[in-house]
């Protein structure tokens, strides 16, 4: 996926604004161009978008929303928001970057339920770790990919052009470095190329890519991979070819309640509600409430990499509003049992 120089001015196609990933990011990216006035076209490498999105809860922080104002949460502000992400990522994080994103995502999520019709609404019955207030906001089933579809929708009702099993190999750049296209290869082996103003990145990260796992993140790389394949850190690549400065390769975020060998969530309400981990032994090891993702590492640890989660029926009423406990509850990764020697023989 080089940077290949061209002097050419003009494509066969030509586009104002160009976009590579037609996920959340994408798609949202996409809207406010289309509203500003700009011709935009969305190029997505599988059959039908999908992505990190729809493999997530789809659920977006934002502080001081008139949805919290209307469920009856009043103190809740971009403030508080900042500080409780500086507060998790134990200021390494950029503040500048966590100070903009608090500050415009309620008007955000503002606008894409108000002209979108995003099926927004507060999560009140579960506090995401690290936050002092209920900063979350979710579809009603919790579940990334009902999001992703009203965002799909809504582009095609805005008319934007979204082309599918379209996979970007390589960026056109002049001799200033400014991208004035795309190379695309389709499924049969045809090659487009597609001339842009302006080009957006809405391709994820690199979770997919091995060697790059290897290079920035080797604690991770022999965790089970959940995320969507495509994530072959091609943004990073080319912003390196184009001589960019990275930061915080180091940082990703693991999820320590993956049904195994199933592939599907816990609900992290199962712990926040009370519930434990416990290794092979049966010991707790760990405070599972410094958060999911800390506790990624703290699992893949123990002795064969596994923990088994324990937890009571006041805490799975609040674990089962996430679709993704759902399905590991309909897959059979969740058992009962009526006492602890019950457990015990099951481990």
């Amino acid at each position: 996926m080089p940077i290949l120089p061209t002097d050419r001015n003009t494509f066969t196609t030509h586009v104002q604004v160009l976009i590579v990933g037609a996920g959340a990011c994408g798609t949202i990216a996409a809207l406010a161009a289309n509203e500003s006035g700009a011709e935009v076209l969305i190029l997505e490498r599988d059959a039908e978008p999908t992505g990190s999105t729809s493999l997530s809860s789809g659920q977006i922080p934002a502080a001081g929303t008139k949805l919290q104002k209307a469920a009856g949460l009043f103190d809740d502000t971009p403030e508080l928001l900042y500080r409780d992400i500086l507060a998790k990522s134990h200021g390494e994080c950029d503040h500048a970057i966590a100070r903009r994103i608090v500050d415009e995502a309620g008007a955000t999520v503002e606008w894409l339920v108000d002209r979108y019709r995003l099926p927004l609404r507060c999560v009140l019955d579960f506090q995401y770790p690290g936050h002092s207030r209920p900063h979350m906001h979710a579809s009603p089933s919790r579940l990334g990919s009902e999001l992703l579809t009203v965002l799909v929708a809504a582009v095609a009702a805005e008319g934007i052009a979204l082309a599918t099993s379209a996979h970007v190999t390589d960026l056109y750049a002049d001799a200033s470095k400014r991208i004035r296209g795309v190379r695309v290869r389709r499924p049969d082996g045809t090659i487009e190329e597609i001339g842009c103003d302006a080009l957006i990145l809405a391709c994820n990260g690199f979770g997919g890519n091995k060697a790059m796992l290897a290079k920035y993140i080797p604690a991770a790389v022999d965790l089970f991979y959940e995320g969507h394949t495509g994530n072959q850190g091609d943004a990073v690549i080319w912003g390196e070819a184009l001589g960019a400065s990275i930061r915080d390769m180091g940082s990703f975020q693991g999820y320590g309640a993956v049904c195994t060998p199933h592939g599907m969530h816990l609900s992290w309400a199962h712990v926040t509600e009370g519930g434990i981990h416990v290794d092979r032994d049966g010991r707790r090891f760990s405070d599972e409430n410094a958060g999911y993702s800390e506790q990624a590492l703290v699992v893949h640890r123990r002795r064969g990499g596994i923990a088994w989660a324990i937890w009571d029926e006041r805490c799975e009423r609040l674990a089962i509003a996430q679709h993704a406990h759902v399905l590991a509850q309909e897959s059979g990764a969740i058992r009962r049992h009526d006492g602890v020697a019950s457990m015990a023989k099951a481990i």
